[in-house]
């Protein structure tokens, strides 16, 4: 039974309750008892009619009751009928949820949710990935887009051309993207912008797509973190840090500091990350080696993977240190494979915002693609390259670079500024380093001080899994919680 539904029959219940009393005390006036009586019995005949949807006998048997009681005027039997029949009408209720992401390759920042709300018996789970458009430089749609088939077979979609949102009315809604009108790369389609998906749900849920990095990550302003009832975090850090910026956002939206603080106390919660659930699920079964790594991605090598983000290209506007990455894998071929991993929006980034790097980018992407010394990680999900590559070389700010540490592989956080520097620790040292963390940094250690020390020491190519609290869970049922202490149910 819909939520809808059953705000209807316990509003239907009440109503004949307070017929009943009024009854009691207009009992000599004819013409009011009549309306009353009248009352009883329509609300009565929506009770019969709804009937149906509480699969539950018992509920059948205390309704003949509550009439029986209802007919006889009876308000201390019909009250306490009603109590169990409140009971058995809350328990029945079941929630529509919809998720509504727009990048496949972003799904997984949702995905546990849904699994977890797809298992659960209180809800109805859809997933409805939303149209989006490409821009140009000048912010003009030049290509519109929707990645339904690109998610994976286990996840059953829905077409958001044919999903009839506004009727449906779902109780939450899940998203991904935060910038309605405000991205200069990708826009969805204003449908999806938050404040129009807030008019037609309960509550409205917004999941960061990347992973926080505690002391880095930033806390930009995002405007779906206004509309949205609830914004979920993966860290104390990030909620902290969102609240004390409240100044900044209560500015952007001319509201009063202590109204927006407030808002933001109640919004921000650490639920922890699902893609963090993710990583840990990660297993030969559930990401087998894409065909086209097959003979290359092999044991006897160190497989890294490089992780090149949006941030560090926009800032440094060169490819000084890319370059000098590739090259370092071009040279040692013998020892080290490189499974170089682009952020997907990055050429598009490029000609949206730094139309100069175009050419210098296609010319490294045409070497990389035709030398023999690593492959291309083009493929939506980037799991295939954190499962099966041995450590990752990336920038601390990603949350790709982030995620990887739940791997307990090594992580060689890049210094995107550093070329040709000379590390100064010994492998000696490193070594003690590792049995403490299995995250090291530039300038302290370099690319080949790690290949080395991973090339002569296969154990480190495993890791050390972490056992945590599944997010999804936790995220799907707080929402619930949250939403029926809202209803009083």
């Amino acid at each position: 039974m819909r939520k809808k539904t059953s705000e209807e029959l316990l509003k239907c219940v009440d109503d004949i309750l307070s017929s009943l009393e009024m009854f009691r005390n207009f009992k000599g006036n004819s013409y009011i008892s009549a309306k009353i009586n009248n009352l009883c019995s329509d609300n009565m005949a929506v009770l019969e009619e709804c009937a149906d949807g509480v699969e539950n006998k018992e509920y059948l048997e205390l309704l003949d009751k509550f009439k029986e009681s209802v007919s006889k005027i009876n308000l201390e039997d019909a009250a306490e009928i009603s109590k169990k029949m409140k009971e058995l009408v809350s328990d029945s209720i079941v929630y529509k949820i919809v998720f509504m992401p727009y990048k496949a390759s972003m799904w997984d920042s949702l995905e546990s949710i849904w699994m977890a709300a797809d298992k659960d018996e209180r809800c109805e789970a859809l997933v409805v990935p939303i149209t989006y458009y490409e821009l140009d430089s000048n912010q003009k749609q030049v290509k519109k887009v929707n990645e339904r088939d690109r998610f994976p077979e286990y996840v059953n979609t829905i077409n958001d051309e044919e999903y009839d949102l506004e009727n449906d009315f779902p109780d939450i809604i899940y998203i991904h993207n935060p910038y309605d009108n405000t991205n200069l790369v990708t826009r969805v389609d204003s449908r999806y912008y938050s404040w129009n998906l807030k008019k037609y749900c309960e509550k409205l849920v917004y999941v960061p797509y990347y992973k926080w990095v505690d002391g880095v990550s930033s806390t930009l302003f995002k405007s779906a973190m206004h509309y949205a009832d609830y914004t979920v975090q993966s860290s104390d850090d990030a909620v902290k840090r969102y609240i004390e910026a409240s100044p900044e956002y209560a500015g952007i939206l001319g509201m009063e500091n202590i109204v927006v603080r407030k808002a933001m106390e109640k919004k921000l919660i650490n639920l922890g990350s699902p893609e963090v659930d993710k990583v840990l699920s990660l297993s030969k079964d559930t990401v087998l080696m894409p065909d086209d790594w097959k003979g290359k991605v092999i044991k006897s090598r160190v497989n890294v993977l490089y992780n090149t983000t949006l941030d560090e290209i926009v800032k440094s506007k060169t490819f000084d240190k890319v370059k000098e990455t590739l090259e370092f894998f071009k040279n040692n071929r013998d020892k080290s494979f490189v499974i170089w991993r682009p952020h997907p929006l990055l050429r598009q980034t490029l000609v949206s915002m730094l139309p100069n790097l175009v050419n210098k980018y296609d010319e490294i992407m045409s070497e990389f693609i035709n030398g023999n010394y690593g492959v291309l990680d083009t493929n939506e999900s980037m799991y295939y390259a954190i499962f099966w590559s041995d450590m990752c070389y990336g920038c601390k700010t990603s949350s790709l670079t982030e995620l990887y540490k739940y791997t307990g592989k090594m992580v060689l956080e890049d210094d995107p500024k550093l070329t040709k520097f000379v590390s100064k620790r010994s492998t000696e040292n490193l070594l003690n380093e590792l049995k403490e963390s299995n995250v090291v940094s530039e300038p302290d250690y370099s690319l080949e001080n790690i290949v080395d020390i991973i090339a002569g020491n296969d154990e480190l190519k495993d890791g050390k899994h972490l056992n945590l609290e599944n997010s999804g869970s936790r995220i799907n049922n707080y929402i619930l919680e949250m939403l029926c202490q809202g209803d009083g149910i």
